[in-house]
């Protein structure tokens, strides 16, 4: 947005113009900043707080003094009766405002939860007969319920009504609780009354002058009010008569080292002048000793305020705005941190090269599954197998089944194949099992590389959109091995064995061979053979130790043939692996392909849109500090321009 310029404060120009000025260009930026709510809310709340108060004639002349130094005694004095309590027995957490209304006393409180009560009336009545014992028929008694019980708890803001015109027309006291070390909470009370304050009276008491905390409160929250400060110097009445001069001197030297220049010093005895009201009942003008010694200090802080008035609304007001400015500049510079930081985060969370994301992907994927399958190459089948295959082929022998030469040779024939054939497929599919596992696991680790790249690209292009799913696995099942090698190959031994000599086979061997070509060629026509030339020479027993002697080399060389046959059906495997990677692979690019080009175009113009951001945010911050500058030497310039309240 295009700056406001400041309003001229030169001659002729007020101060409450450059005030209007000022606030009207807070609030044409506060939308701009994009600051999130509870701040926005924070900043708009002290803008009001800045321009109501510019808007308010009443001068706020607050007291300030540590517990016991006097200063409930002082407030008294001016409302001539003993009516706040001290403030080492109060124990609200809220300042008292005392203002003037004529003929008739009150008390407004607001609690906590915003109820409003005034006194006296029936509601507060009610809320104040809650305390035992409570009564509340004075102002008095009232004021001592709010400030000094468990009801002050609940107490959001006290205001007294009093008929007695306080330091002048259109006067406000504001009194703030005691402070002391232990007392945080009063401290900070303090503190928040010092940036309303137009007028301070600080009350030091003589017998306590300048201690530690009251010489951190002055040269802290009091720092900018030492031209508008006036120091009532009190309890002079406990000491003697030659200790009063020097108690005074050590004030006057203590503050011109603090750099007051020229304190205004005012010492009195607001406890003596109390004591001579209450005694002769004097309320006029009038009077003699303590009290009217305190009139004539009364007479010099309404000729600060009145001389002062306008001077001093403008410190407070150019305060609060300088304040309010410096806020600014700060929510500025934290805004443009965050675009910044927004920026480099944008910048190295962006997919720079989709084709070559996937890419990457797929070739790990296929690394990780060729391990696999290197693996399944070199097994080989378990000792288990093969002890299990030569107990099939005992029993298939056993017995009086030897005699049975087509039964022996079918059975015997039937179980190595089915055996083996199992052990075949059961290696092939395992290994496909793994890799297919290993895929889904390679899919998943892609969906979320994928979901978290795409979801902060989103996220930083400024969209809200939802994270891709994880994408269907196709997997096919393997096809059974092809057994016609191993047949080959057993056929090949059979006819090796039973042509080399050792055997002779008879009428038996020529019927197992045939039944056992029938079951399965080539392992039956071998063990057939050597069957019925076995129980052609031998006895059953003879028979079946020459047989199983003869077959075992045989099953041996079997399995060994199905372990170079499970792993020749690999490749296939390994095949259809890299089909599927493929086919996962352009499921992303097809799908993904347009809408990463249309995040890449988003976060080109996000970026630019940031960088716009964090220009506009170290330009506003510029503003508010040059601001801030210009109302701190109008400030200055307002506090040299005050007249010097005049000695009497």
């Amino acid at each position: 947005m295009t700056e406001q310029l400041v309003v001229d404060g030169g001659p002729g120009a007020g101060w409450t113009s450059v005030v209007t000025g000022h606030l009207r260009w807070i609030e044409g930026l506060l939308d701009s900043l994009g600051l999130p709510a509870e701040r926005s809310d924070e900043l708009r709340a002290r803008l009001l707080a800045v321009r109501a108060r510019a808007a308010d004639p009443h001068l706020r002349v607050a007291v300030f003094g540590e517990t016991s130094s006097g200063k409930s005694t002082l407030l008294n004095a001016f409302l001539r009766r003993r009516l706040l309590p001290s403030s080492a027995l109060v124990t609200t957490r809220t300042t008292t405002v005392l203002e003037y209304r004529e003929d008739t006393e009150g008390l407004r409180v607001s609690t906590a939860d915003d109820l409003l009560l005034e006194w006296p009336s029936v509601p507060f009545a009610g809320w104040a007969g809650r305390e035992r014992g409570a009564s509340a028929d004075t102002l008095e008694q009232a004021l001592r319920l709010v400030l000094t019980t468990a009801l002050a708890d609940e107490v959001g803001s006290l205001r007294v009504l009093s008929p007695v015109r306080l330091l002048g027309d259109g006067v406000t006291l504001i009194d703030t609780p005691g402070f002391s070390v232990t007392e945080r909470g009063h401290r900070d009370l303090a503190e928040a009354a010092a940036r309303q304050a137009d007028v301070a009276l600080v009350v030091v008491p003589a017998v306590a002058a300048m201690s530690l905390t009251l010489v951190d409160f002055l040269t802290g929250p009091l720092r900018d009010h030492h031209d508008r400060c006036a120091f009532v110097i009190t309890k002079l009445d406990l000491l003697d008569d030659d200790e009063r001069p020097e108690a005074v001197e050590v004030v006057e030297r203590r503050l011109r080292e603090l750099g007051c220049a020229d304190p205004l010093l005012l010492p009195c005895s607001p406890g003596k002048a109390l004591d001579e009201v209450a005694a002769v009942g004097v309320r006029e003008p009038g009077g003699s000793g303590h009290l009217a010694s305190f009139r004539e200090v009364e007479a010099r802080i309404a000729r600060l305020a009145a001389d002062r008035r306008r001077s001093a609304v403008a410190a407070t007001v150019l305060g609060l705005l300088s304040e309010l400015l410096s806020a600014v500049e700060e929510t500025a510079e934290v805004r443009r941190a965050a675009l910044s930081r927004g920026e480099r985060e944008l910048a190295a969370l962006t997919l720079p090269d989709f084709p070559a994301f996937l890419d990457a992907w797929a070739a790990r994927t296929r690394a990780r599954a060729g391990t696999e399958l290197n693996a399944a190459a070199l097994a080989r089948t378990s000792a288990q197998s093969r002890a299990t295959l030569e107990v099939k082929v005992q029993n298939a022998v056993g017995g009086e089944k030897i005699n049975d030469l087509p039964g022996v040779a079918e059975a015997v024939s039937r179980l190595v194949r089915r055996h083996l054939r199992r052990d075949a497929e059961h290696a092939v599919r395992t290994a496909a099992k793994r890799t297919g596992e290993v895929l889904t696991a390679a899919a998943e680790e892609l969906a979320r590389d994928f979901a978290a790249q795409y979801s902060a690209l989103t996220d930083l292009a400024g969209e809200a959109r939802t994270a891709p799913p994880v994408p269907q696995v196709v997997w096919p099942e393997p096809l059974a091995p092809d057994m016609a090698g191993i047949d080959r190959g057993l056929t090949a031994i059979g006819t090796q064995l039973t042509t080399s000599g050792n055997w002779r086979a008879g009428g038996g061997a020529m019927a197992g061979a045939l039944a056992g070509s029938l079951v399965a060629p080539g392992i039956g026509t071998v063990i057939g053979g050597a069957l019925g030339a076995l129980v052609g020479r031998r006895g059953p027993d003879a028979t079946r130790e020459q047989f199983l002697w003869q077959a075992r080399p045989i099953i041996a060389a079997a399995h060994d043939e199905i372990d170079t046959l499970a792993a020749a059906c690999l490749p296939s495997v390994a095949e259809g692996l890299g089909d599927s990677i493929a086919a996962l692979r352009r499921q992303y690019d097809d799908e993904w392909r347009d809408e990463i080009a249309r995040l890449a175009a988003a976060h080109a113009r996000r970026r630019a849109e940031l960088a716009a951001g964090i220009a506009y945010t170290e330009k506003t911050a510029t503003a508010a500090r040059r601001r801030r500058d210009e109302v701190a030497a109008l400030r200055r310039e307002t506090s040299r321009t005050v007249p010097d309240v005049e000695e009497p």
